[in-house]
Parts: C-alpha cells; sequence; structure tokens
C-alpha cells in the first residue's frame, strides 16, 4: 500500500469533507488501512453490507467504534452477536415499533415550536445548540416514558460526554459516563417500584427479559439504558444539523418544502443519504478473511464508512447531487443487517418534525457561519448559526 493510501480519520481536510477522499478511495483503494490506529475501512457498498450481515466473520463482541470506546462496558444490544443478539432486540421489538413511535409527534412538534420560537428570536443563532440538540433528548425522553425536566438532564450531560468524546479526552468522557450511568440507575429503580406496559416502555421490556433469564440482571438493564443515551442522541443530534446545513445552502429547496410540506419525507430520505452521520462504527474480524480483493488478518478492526457507501455511483448515479425524486430506498444511514438501527423510525419522525417546523417557522435561513465539524466517528456539523428570518404567523403543515 502507497503512503497516499494510507486512510487518517483525523486529517484536517478529511475532517472537513470526508466525500472526496472516500471517493478516490473507492476508486482506488476500496478496503485502505489507517497506520493511526491500525485499522481497516470498507468504502463501498457491496463490501460493507457483505460485513455487516456477517457477523460470524465480523463480530461485534469487541466493540463497535474504532477507536474502542475506553468507557465503554459491554452493553446488549450493540456490543453482542446473533443468536445473543436476537433475544435482545426481540425484548426491545415491540416499544419501537412504528405505530408508538409516530404517536409521539404531537409532543415533539409542541417541543420544535417552542425551542424555536426562542432560537428565531436571535439574529445569529447556533441552531445546532439551540434547536437540533434539545429536540432529540426531548424526542428520547418521550420515547422514555419520561419528563421535559429528563430531557434537558439527558441533553446537557449527553453533550458533555459526546464533545469529550469529539476531543478524544477520556477522563471529561468517563465522568460524564458516570453520571449517565447513575441516571440509568435511577430509571430503572422507578420501573422497578411503578412497572409499565413493556410493549410501550423500553426499560420495562427489558426488566422484563431480566426477570426470566437467571443470566442476566438490572445493571444489564442499566447498561443498554445507557448505550441508548448516546445512541439516540449523538447520530440525530449530527444528522439534522447537516440536513438543515444544506437546506440553507439551498434557498430553491426551501421554498420548493415550504410551497408543498407533503415532499419533507421525501427530501428527508435524500439528505439523510447525502449527510449520513455514522462513520467508525466497527467490526472485529475473527479470521483471516478476503474483502474488496484485500486480504484483513484475524483480531483486526474494521470500520464501517456509511457516509461513504451512500455515494457510491453502482447504486446512486452522480451521487453528489440531492435529487428529490431519487428513490433512495437503499440507503444505508441507519446500518444493514442485524444491528441496523432498531430507532430508524424514531430517528426519521424527529428529522422529519424538525425540518417541518423549521421551514414552517420561517421565511427564510442562511448560514451566517460556516459550520464548525465533528470528528470521527462521525462526520457532519457540531454548530450550524443560522441568519433566520422568522414568520409572523406560522402555518402548521404536518410532514
Amino acid at each position: 500500500m502507497s503512503a497516499q493510501d494510507d486512510f487518517d480519520p483525523l486529517d484536517p481536510s478529511f475532517v472537513a469533507d470526508p466525500h472526496p477522499r472516500y471517493a478516490a478511495l473507492r476508486e482506488r483503494c476500496p478496503v485502505a488501512h489507517s497506520e493511526r490506529w491500525d485499522f481497516f475501512v470498507l468504502t463501498t457498498y457491496d463490501d460493507i453490507v457483505a460485513a455487516a450481515t456477517n457477523p460470524r466473520l465480523f463480530s461485534s463482541e469487541q466493540g463497535i467504534t474504532v477507536p474502542p470506546n475506553e468507557v465503554s462496558g459491554r452493553r446488549a444490544p450493540m456490543h453482542f452477536d446473533p443468536p445473543e443478539h436476537t433475544r435482545f432486540r426481540r425484548a426491545m421489538n415491540a416499544p419501537f415499533r412504528d405505530e408508538r413511535l409516530w404517536a409521539l409527534e404531537p409532543r415533539l412538534r409542541a417541543v420544535a415550536r417552542e425551542l424555536l420560537s426562542a432560537a428565531l428570536a436571535e439574529r445569529d443563532t447556533d441552531f445546532a445548540a439551540a434547536y437540533v440538540s434539545p429536540l432529540t433528548s426531548q424526542a428520547l425522553a418521550a420515547f422514555l416514558g419520561l419528563d421535559s425536566a429528563d430531557g434537558d438532564f439527558l441533553d446537557e450531560h449527553s453533550l458533555l460526554f459526546e464533545n469529550a468524546q469529539f476531543r478524544y479526552d477520556g477522563e471529561a468522557a468517563e465522568e460524564q459516563n458516570l453520571v449517565l450511568y447513575d441516571f440509568a440507575r435511577k430509571i430503572v429503580t422507578r420501573r422497578r417500584e411503578l412497572p409499565l406496559d413493556p410493549r410501550d416502555d423500553f426499560t420495562t421490556a427489558l426488566l422484563d427479559l431480566v426477570d426470566h433469564d437467571g443470566d442476566l440482571d438490572d445493571e444489564f438493564v442499566a447498561g443498554a439504558l445507557r448505550q441508548l443515551f448516546i445512541a439516540a442522541h449523538v447520530a440525530p443530534r449530527v444528522a439534522i444539523a447537516g440536513v438543515i446545513a444544506h437546506l440553507a445552502r439551498d434557498a430553491d429547496l426551501q421554498r420548493r418544502l415550504r410551497d408543498d410540506p407533503s415532499l419533507v419525507p421525501a427530501a428527508v430520505e435524500e439528505l439523510l443519504r447525502l449527510h449520513t452521520p455514522n462513520q467508525g462504527f466497527s467490526r472485529t474480524v475473527r479470521e483471516d478473511v478476503e474483502i474488496g480483493g484485500r486480504w484483513v488478518p484475524a483480531g483486526t478492526r474494521v470500520a464501517f464508512a456509511y457516509p461513504s457507501a451512500n455515494r457510491d455511483a453502482r447504486y446512486f448515479p452522480d451521487p453528489d447531487r440531492f435529487d428529490l425524486n431519487r428513490n433512495p430506498k437503499r440507503h444505508l444511514a441507519f446500518g444493514s443487517g442485524a444491528h441496523k438501527c432498531a430507532g430508524a423510525t424514531l430517528a426519521r419522525l424527529e428529522l422529519r418534525v424538525a425540518v417541518a417546523e423549521l421551514l414552517a417557522a420561517s421565511t427564510s435561513f442562511e448560514l451566517s457561519r460556516e459550520p464548525v465539524p465533528v470528528g470521527w466517528p462521525m462526520t457532519g456539523p457540531l454548530s450550524v448559526h443560522l441568519r433566520a428570518v422568522p414568520r409572523k404567523e406560522l402555518p402548521r403543515g404536518q410532514a
């Protein structure tokens, strides 16, 4: 491998915009190696799907991020392979069912409008901080049957944890990890004292699993909650910020979606393809394997570059272009295989509400400064400062 094929996830030009680098690797070196953290990265759609759907060879049991998360224990379901993974996902399926999640829409729209009322009152606002992050936290609180104060707590400490991770500050991340674990244990205690319907409540569903499985305990449930706090916050936070930044650069698309809000769901799917946030999810290779024409040795970490897969021209012609008429149903924004995101419906709901309500509450918005990018293992904006013109009377179209 030549020096030009070394994959450095912290290279400043890559952090600022990973897509040119991914495009070059897909053509020249689709399975690249990173000297920095000694891992391989898969960049093509076919290779990523092949690995993600083969847990026998590509295992989640040693962790799912590159570099390894030093403050992460082994938590279900992400850190388990089938068949163990299957029993955990089965217990979680009912609370994640589509009809239950879409029933949260009125609460999320009310939250979005309240946040926008404050954010639009300022001339120059970081909408990632003032709008997107608290909206995703309140969505998680609604899903977990918690109140808005709990949502505020989750937002504060999730941000502190994630930002420490983006700085690779292990000490600060561990401090917030312990705070979040303590909060997770308190939720478990609440549900032990006052259980809810396990078909509707994530925590109660897992406690039922504990009660019928002698190998599990309440700490297992706390670990699953702690995992969910970040998984259900950081990816939607970055994805929605990326979508808003895209819209801020495209006044014509804004006008089209304002004129016809029924187009928002299709626009969201195409924008998810273009602004997929997760690029550092990984597996550990159980045995020597050939993939993408390259031998990868046993014990090596392999990262799935989902943003690259979603711009693979073999599946998405003219892949860097937004096309509202594209049928992007095969995009991998929510992963593939057994570990495909259980919360995909909730994430779609958050995106549709965030976009529809921002468009309805404004007559226009544009970037007031260039967004600050997050670092690996995500890609997208950390901040999105907008100069927005609020609408005096707010139409409330549904999307």
